[in-house]
């Protein structure tokens, strides 16, 4: 089967939960078929970076995308003119538009994989073959909660107008699509209870590459509070300055000796001063061996107040056995329960609170460590997450009037049959 794949994040190194989640799906999708690549790219991507995608794909187009403070200003001023949504208006690129119209006349396509919200934009008219959208993030919901948390300043009265110009965006992207992808069951819900058009919805979770990790040796003594995030994500800058200016001061009133260690790539200014005005507060950035941050904590916090969608970096973090201390947004679909796999609270004296019980009781520490380690383990696996990737795949066909027929989407390895896409697709083996 031929598929043309657009993503909004090119899909290598996997180091954040947005490429983490197209790389893999990628693989498993690549291996069988042939997959056309259209990504955005920040800068050019090295030799060993395009090696690494190239044998999972037939052809692999990029297109170069600025960002900045400056546009982003313009962006915004023409989200309020214009009423359409700032994401949008900001990854609007005509290049991509060419590109992707060019294929389409030529390529003659048996599915489009639409990757991130943005790329939806690019495939409007593209209605010759079946399309699926994957929403990383219910995207307005990002939005919202920006708003609701910074309230009646400039920021927070943007977020609201924007989040209801996003969410009609968003929801109308949605019904276009023959099958929307999403990563937790609350987004699935969240989708179809705003809009009862959406009907071919599924739930495919982002997985973890187990292989990839061991499990940390936790210290008794050890008084290290951790974060390990992409810091150039909005979310992950709000939640840090949040820890750092009204939960981190209450710990450090009960604990002598406690640090904050903040790692992650591209770490903004207003995160990088916090080291500076606290000589207990550590901003590493990108760190290439992360155990060398993970085998130092006693505490692994995630205390977001806006997001959607699932964060890897929980389950990363149960990949080595951390002890997690995360707000109820940070969590939100994830399915792991309160006081066996993690600690999750809310309110900046409630989260200082479970980080200390933390740093005081290492049984406590060590027990939540072994619990989320095995429930990421039984959840979480690539393997299980292909299958409910073809599972949602066999239903694509059921949204489409006519016949024709298609190579089967499969695992490994590929099998010969064919199907008829009007009846969906079925009978395929175990992916691996």
């Amino acid at each position: 089967m031929k598929i043309l794949f657009l993503t909004q994040l090119f899909p290598y190194p996997p180091v954040c939960g947005g490429t983490i989640r197209s790389y893999n799906l990628l693989r498993h999708l690549g291996a069988c078929h042939d997959v056309t690549l259209v990504s955005f790219v920040r800068k050019e991507p090295t030799k060993e970076e395009m090696e690494a995608i190239s044998f999972l794909c037939s052809e692999i187009r990029t297109v170069t995308i600025r960002r900045s403070a400056a546009a982003n200003l313009k962006f915004a001023a023409l989200s309020l003119l214009s009423g359409r949504p700032f994401i949008i208006l900001r990854d609007r690129v005509p290049a991509m538009q060419s590109i992707v119209d060019d294929l389409a006349q030529t390529g003659e396509f048996d599915l489009v994989y639409v990757d991130h919200l943005q790329m939806a934009q690019y495939v409007t008219g593209l209605d010759s073959c079946p399309k699926i959208l994957d929403e990383h993030n219910v995207e307005w919901k990002i939005i919202e909660r920006v708003g609701e948390n910074e309230r009646l300043s400039p920021k927070g009265l943007f977020a609201l107008v924007e989040s209801r110009k996003l969410r009609k965006w968003e929801l109308e992207a949605c019904e276009s699509f023959d099958c929307v992808l999403t990563v937790t069951e609350n987004d699935r819900r969240t989708l179809a209870e705003w809009n009862k058009n959406i009907k071919n919805i599924h739930c495919v979770p982002i997985g973890v590459d187990f292989d990839s990790f061991r499990k940390v040796d936790l210290r008794p003594v050890s008084r290290d509070i951790v974060s390990i995030a992409t810091m150039s994500w909005p979310p992950n800058i709000d939640s840090i300055l949040y820890f750092a200016r009204e939960i981190y001061p209450l710990i450090k009133s009960r604990v002598d000796g406690v640090r904050l260690v903040v790692a992650g790539s591209n770490p903004p200014d207003e995160i990088r001063r916090l080291s500076k005005t606290d000589g207990s507060i550590e901003v590493t950035g990108f760190v290439e061996d992360i155990y060398q941050v993970a085998n130092r904590a006693a505490a692994f916090i995630v205390p977001l107040r806006s997001g959607s969608g699932l964060r890897v970096k929980i389950l990363n973090a149960m990949a080595m056995g951390l002890p997690i201390v995360s707000t109820s947004v940070g969590c939100e679909g994830i399915g792991a329960e309160d006081g066996r796999h993690l600690l999750v609270t809310d309110g900046a004296r409630e989260f200082a609170d479970a980080v200390v019980r933390l740093i005081t009781d290492f049984d406590l520490r060590r027990r939540l460590g072994e619990n989320g380690m095995e429930f990421a383990v039984r959840n979480y696996s690539w393997d299980s997450i292909y299958r409910k990737l073809d599972q949602a795949l066999e239903m694509v066909g059921e949204h489409r009037e006519g016949k024709r027929r298609v190579p089967v989407v499969s695992g490994h390895p590929c099998p010969d049959t064919e199907l008829t896409i009007g009846d969906g697709f079925r009978d395929r083996g175990v992916p691996k």
